[in-house]
């Protein structure tokens, strides 16, 4: 299903570094630069924006609903309610939970966090704080309203305004009724000079209501494509992770002695809890000593003690980024330079752990250094299609946004063909389960004619197994003297050679690798399309993008896995060895891959490797059924010593056959 949007401007793709040289940025892009000095002289008197706090609702419906409160102008509540498809119909959008879908997290109490679309000042924090806590004036609203409907394709300009002796600040924002992206420029003047300013996206934007944890989840987390193609994403838990702790410590003079130096560029720290993972608080460093392990702080979180780790307040990454923003599983808020041709100069990433709910969260954001002519801000969903849509709206690749793995070159072209197979299925049963197992059974039809390669090859291995042996022990024999036995040993090898090259069991394992492919794409396709979020099978299968609830589709494909092994041509056991190894494929690999990886699998996933397996246990059935060969095991074998009969058996290297009496005399 393809997304559809209002037209917008395009502007055209940021070009790559090409060859191996370090991404240079291009013209035009925007440097900081330290605050211009002014005169000591006092500033002149200026009024101070005296206004009450408000909120300020503004709708596009039936597409999403954004709340701005002018305390700070950040953003307190980002709702993305549905998406028009291609065919026109418009489809909703929830939380995972299925209710209302919210994006902007609740700031824990205590918790000095700037809030979403906040702003930082490098070189002047203490005034960025207080700017995040003022009370700002709005333009562009008429009096007495705190709300801003608008319809499809409509522009709107809001302005946030704050003023003092020191500073005066606007932050402007503009909307499009129906779209998905915002333009936003910032300007900070203190007495006449403008200052750099960080715009921040986060902390902590993802779905609030999703609470899945394991490997198949998707924590909030950090994302920036580089100059060159190259796209970060950055687990919150990497970021500023600790470095020491303090060993001494003075609550009246707010000083504190670190058992390892802080790095003379980093100007705050944030003090751990006990556990060592919670964060008590922020501070920022007013004064150190010369070794860096004496810091005079700010102010000393609650609950400092002596033995607490510290970490840095910040992580300050410059080189010439083209986006960079905040993403969840399936959602994102990324941040693109207006101005075509402008990069991003430099990031700040700062993350913040607490225990919300019973649960420890990470509270992961990102500081942007707003260029020349500000941002465009994309907030929605990491769908294929509207990712294609923004990014050539945007001038600028946002498919990076999906993690393809380090296969991608295979998996990114699956991916379509995939969601194509699957809402062509969907068509036609109405039902996104059902059409994951027609579009399995198709694939397994499509590779069948390697399945019946592959058996016959595992046949071959089976058939020259009992020989093969022989042969490893004739050599050891013969090893005992190698000089002597040097021409018999080659001859022996080359045999060997000849029946492997015929078997080649590895043949046998061709299927399997070519599906591999294709269950990651389904795999990538699961994980970020809302094609199937939150869609139905059967019963009690409710939401086939996570796993089963009473995990008896995992137990049912584990059966199925043991099933197909059970099937597949084995040679016959007599070796203890070759009994446990058996043993081994058939029942323990399947239980532990089971346990280990489809439990909390995605229940679409796991459907589709379940009908895999059914529909290759009844083709493999249908070729040991119909194929005439049979493997000249160690049960034929021990048959023939009792009998005497002669059997033929490949030998030599250009696989000529010798009978041989076996148990008898040649």
């Amino acid at each position: 299903m393809h997304y559809v949007a209002p037209e917008q401007t395009r502007r055209p793709l940021v070009t790559q570094q090409k060859g191996g040289q370090p991404p240079v940025a291009p013209e035009g892009s925007w440097t900081p630069a330290r605050p211009t000095e002014v005169a000591a002289a006092p500033a002149p008197a200026g009024e101070t924006t005296n206004v009450a706090q408000s909120e300020l609702t503004i709708t596009s419906a039936p597409y999403w609903t954004y709340k701005f409160s002018n305390k700070g102008a950040v953003a307190t509540s980002m709702a993305i309610t549905a998406e028009k498809l291609s065919d026109g119909s418009v489809r909703p959008i929830t939380g995972a939970d299925g209710q209302a879908l919210e994006l902007v997290p609740p700031i824990p109490e205590g918790a000095n966090l700037v809030r979403p679309l906040g702003i930082r000042l490098p070189w002047m924090p203490d005034l960025g704080s207080k700017i995040n806590n003022a009370n700002f004036r709005i333009e562009g609203l008429e009096p007495g309203k705190s709300e801003i409907d608008l319809n499809e394709g409509e522009h709107r300009d809001i302005s946030f305004v704050y003023s003092s002796p020191e500073a005066v600040v606007r932050k402007t924002f503009a909307f499009t009724g129906g779209s998905l992206v915002f333009n936003t420029t910032v300007s900070v003047t203190v007495n006449g000079s403008p200052q750099p300013v960080e715009l921040v996206i986060g902390p902590r934007f993802s779905d609030q209501s999703d609470r899945a944890t394991g490997s198949y989840s998707q924590p909030p987390s950090i994302m920036a494509s580089q100059v060159g193609d190259r796209v970060d994403h950055i687990d919150p838990r990497s970021i500023t992770p600790p470095f020491g702790k303090i060993i001494a410590l003075d609550g009246a003079s707010k000083r504190i002695e670190l058992d390892k130096p802080l790095a003379q560029d980093v100007d705050s720290i944030q003090v751990l809890g006990s556990d060592g993972k919670l964060s008590l608080g922020f501070a920022r460093v007013v004064e150190r000593d010369a070794s860096g392990r004496s810091l005079v702080l700010s102010s000393l979180p609650d609950g400092v003690t002596t033995g607490l780790k510290v970490a840095q307040g910040a992580d300050t990454r410059r080189r010439p980024f083209i986006w960079a923003g905040a993403v969840d599983k399936y959602f994102g808020m990324i941040a693109v330079p207006a101005s075509p041709g402008t990069t991003i100069s430099e990031i700040v990433l700062t993350n913040a752990s607490f225990k919300t709910g019973g649960d420890i969260r990470e509270y992961p954001s990102v500081g942007i250094m707003v260029p020349d002519g500000g941002l465009r801000i994309f907030v929605g969903p990491k769908d294929r299609h509207v990712l294609a849509h923004y990014g050539s709206l945007l001038g600028v690749d946002l498919e990076g946004l999906i993690q393809y793995g380090m296969f991608a070159v295979v998996i990114k072209p699956l991916t379509p063909i995939i969601a194509g197979a699957l809402n062509l299925g969907y068509k036609i049963f109405h039902n996104y389960g059902w059409s994951i197992v027609a579009v399995t059974v198709l694939i397994n039809l499509l590779l069948s004619p390697l399945r019946l390669h592959s058996s016959k090859k595992m046949k071959s291995a089976a058939k020259h197994q009992p020989r093969l042996k022989e042969l490893q022990e004739r050599m050891k024999l013969l090893k005992k003297n190698e000089r002597k036995n040097e021409r018999e040993i080659q001859e022996l090898q080359r045999e060997q050679m000849g029946l492997m090259k015929e078997a080649n069991p590895l043949g046998g394992c061709l299927p399997m690798l070519l599906q591999m492919p294709i269950f990651w794409a389904f795999y990538i396709y699961l994980q970020q399309s809302l094609d199937v979020r939150q869609q139905p099978w059967v019963l009690w299968i409710h939401d086939l993008s996570i796993s089963d609830p009473i995990k008896i589709l995992p137990v049912i494909m584990c059966i199925s896995m043991i099933g197909s092994s059970m099937l597949q041509p084995q040679p016959a056991a007599a070796d203890p060895s070759m009994k446990m190894q058996r043993m081994m494929t058939t029942w323990l690999m399947p239980i532990f891959l089971t346990w280990l990886f489809f439990f909390s699998a995605p229940s679409g996933l796991v459907l589709y490797w379940m009908v895999s397996n059914l529909v290759g246990v009844g083709i493999q059935f249908a070729i040991n059924k119909y194929t005439t060969e049979q493997p000249a095991g160690a049960a034929q074998v021990e048959k023939a010593e009792k009998a005497g009969k002669q059997i033929d058996r490949p030998r030599g290297r250009k696989g000529k056959m010798e009978k041989e009496i076996v148990g008898g005399v040649k």
